[in-house]
C-alpha cells in the first residue's frame, strides 16, 4: 500500500487502518439480535472452534446470527453493515433450523435482501445450523452423535469459520479487505453529498422571499375624514349663529353681549374640532396642527350719528308736533302760547323715543351682519384647518409607508443576498468535499463509480445441514450455504 492510500484509509477507516498495523487476533466475534439464540450458539461454538469465540470485542471475523422463523429486516442490515465496517470478514448462521421446517425460503428471500442491501461484501454466506441439535448430539455420543453434530451443521460453521480466520489473517486478503471498506465508505460519503441538498431550506426561503411583497400599512381613509371634519366646521358653525341670533333678538339684552357669547361658542368649536381630528385621524400631530388656529374677531362697531338719525329725529319732533295739538284741541279756545308749550312738549319726548329705538334697532342690525361676517371669517379659517392639517396627517403616513416599504425592500433585498452567500458558500463546500472523495479514491487505486457494485459470490452448500466444508469457497460452485 502506498503512502497515499495509507493516509486515506488512516483518516476513512481508523479501524481498518489500525487492524492492518497490529498483529490479527484470530478471534470470531457472534453478534445477533434478542431471541434469535445468538447465547447457545456461542457457548456451542465455544466447544467445537479451535479459535477463540466472543460476543464482543475487536475480531477479525464476525458471525451475524439470524432468525429464521422472520425475514431480515433494518435491524439485521445494519447489524451486517457494522460488522463489515469493522471485520475483515462477516459469515451469517440461520440458527434454529430444526424448530421451523420453513427455513429454506426465508434463507434465500435474506440471500436476496442481501444481494441487494449488502453489496459491500465480497461474499454472501449464510449457514443453517441448529444448537439445540449440536446440544443433544454431544449428549448422545459415539458414532451417532457424531453423526447428529453434522446434521446440526455446527461442524461446518467450525469450518467456514477457521477458513475466514485464516484467510483474515493473510495480509493481501486484509489489506485488500480494508481498502474495499474504505472505498465503500467514500463513495456512499460522494452519493449522500450528491443526494442530500443542505441548500433546499435556504433556498427554500430565497424563492418565497422574492415571490412574497413587501407589506405595507395603508394609510386611513383621509378623504373621507377630511369630509366629514368639513360637515362638522359647517354644522358648529350653523349652531353658533342660532345662538347668536337668539341673542340679538332678545330685547331685553344689549347687543353688545353678542361678542362674549361669539368667543365662548367659538372656542366650543374649536375643542371640539381638535377632539375630533385626533380621534379620526388616529395621528401625533404636533401642537401647532392638532389646535386650531387663535380667532381674532374684529372690533364690535360702535353706535353712530348718521343722517337718518337726523330725518329721524325731525319726523318724531313733527309726530310729536301733531300730537300736542290733537291734545289741546277739545279744550276749545286756547292761547297760542299754550298750544305752543304743548306742542313742543310732546314733540321732544316723542323724538327723543323714536331716535333712541330706532338707533337700538340700527345698532343691532349693524351688530347681525357683524356676527355674520365673523362667522363667515371662522369657518373659512376652520376649514382651511382641517385641511391643512389632513394633508399633513396624509403626507406623514404616505412618507412612513414610503420609508416603512423602502425600508422592508431593503431588508429583504440584504437578506436575499445573505442566502445566495450562504447558498454559494455550502455549495462549494460541497463540491470541494465531493472533490476530495475522488481524489481519496484514486489515491486508493483502481477507482470505480459510484454507481458502480463489486462482483460477489454466494457460496452454496446442499439443501441440507451436514454437508462437509473443506474451506471458504471462492465461486458459485463452494460449499457454503446460500
Amino acid at each position: 500500500m502506498t503512502t497515499g492510500a495509507d493516509d486515506v484509509v488512516r483518516r476513512w477507516n481508523p479501524q481498518g487502518w489500525a487492524r492492518l498495523h497490529e498483529p490479527s487476533p484470530r478471534v470470531v466475534r457472534v453478534v445477533g439480535v434478542e431471541g434469535s439464540g445468538v447465547g447457545a450458539l456461542c457457548d456451542e461454538l465455544g466447544r467445537v472452534c479451535d479459535v477463540d469465540v466472543v460476543r464482543d470485542g475487536p475480531a477479525s471475523v464476525v458471525l451475524v446470527v439470524l432468525d429464521p422463523s422472520a425475514v431480515i429486516g433494518r435491524t439485521e442490515l445494519e447489524m451486517i453493515a457494522d460488522a463489515a465496517a469493522t471485520a475483515t470478514e462477516v459469515v451469517c448462521a440461520l440458527t434454529g433450523t430444526d424448530r421451523y421446517p420453513g427455513w429454506r425460503q426465508v434463507r434465500d428471500r435474506d440471500v436476496a435482501l442481501l444481494h441487494r442491501h449488502a453489496t459491500y461484501l465480497p461474499r454472501v454466506t449464510v449457514l443453517p445450523v441448529s444448537a439445540e441439535m449440536s446440544r443433544r448430539a454431544r449428549e448422545v455420543g459415539g458414532d451417532a452423535g457424531s453423526v447428529l453434530l453434522l446434521e446440526a451443521g455446527i461442524v461446518e460453521l467450525r469450518d467456514v469459520l477457521a477458513a475466514a480466520v485464516d484467510s483474515a489473517s493473510d495480509p493481501r486478503r486484509a489489506r485488500g479487505a480494508v481498502v474495499t471498506q474504505t472505498r465503500r465508505m467514500i463513495f456512499d460519503e460522494m452519493d449522500a453529498l450528491r443526494a442530500g441538498d443542505d441548500t433546499a431550506g435556504l433556498r427554500a426561503e430565497r424563492q418565497r422571499l422574492a415571490l412574497t411583497p413587501t407589506p405595507t400599512v395603508p394609510p386611513a381613509d383621509l378623504q373621507r375624514v377630511r369630509v366629514e371634519l368639513l360637515q362638522d366646521v359647517a354644522k358648529e358653525i350653523r349652531r353658533v349663529a342660532a345662538s347668536i341670533r337668539d341673542v340679538l333678538d332678545d330685547t331685553g339684552r344689549p347687543a353688545d353681549d353678542v361678542a362674549g357669547a361669539l368667543d365662548a361658542h367659538l372656542e366650543e368649536v374649536r375643542a371640539r374640532l381638535a377632539a375630533a381630528l385626533a380621534s379620526r385621524t388616529g395621528a401625533d400631530l404636533r401642537d401647532s396642527d392638532g389646535v386650531p388656529p387663535e380667532w381674532t374677531r374684529s372690533p364690535l362697531p360702535e353706535p353712530a350719528r348718521t343722517f337718518e338719525e337726523r330725518l329721524t329725529l325731525v319726523v318724531g319732533a313733527s309726530a310729536g308736533a301733531g300730537l300736542g295739538r290733537l291734545l289741546v284741541t277739545p279744550f276749545g279756545e286756547v292761547p297760542g302760547v299754550a298750544v305752543v308749550a304743548v306742542a313742543l312738549g310732546g314733540a321732544v319726548p316723542a323724538g327723543w323715543w323714536l331716535v333712541h329705538a330706532r338707533r337700538r334697532i340700527a345698532h343691532r342690525e349693524r351688530v347681525r351682519r357683524w356676527a355674520g361676517e365673523e362667522l363667515a371669517t371662522a369657518r373659512a379659517d376652520l376649514e382651511a384647518w382641517v385641511r391643512a392639517c389632513t394633508y399633513e396627517v396624509e403626507s406623514r403616513a404616505l412618507s412612513a409607508a414610503r420609508s416603512a416599504h423602502d425600508a422592508g425592500t431593503t431588508l429583504r433585498r440584504e437578506r436575499v443576498s445573505a442566502l445566495d452567500d450562504e447558498i454559494r458558500r455550502l455549495t462549494g463546500e460541497r463540491r470541494a468535499r465531493i472533490a476530495a472523495c475522488e481524489r481519496d479514491l484514486a489515491a486508493l487505486g483502481q477507482p470505480r463509480e459510484p454507481g458502480e457494485r463489486a462482483v460477489r459470490r454466494t457460496d452454496r452448500t446442499a439443501n441440507r445441514p451436514g454437508a462437509t466444508v473443506r474451506g471458504m469457497g471462492g465461486s458459485d460452485d463452494g460449499n457454503v450455504s446460500g
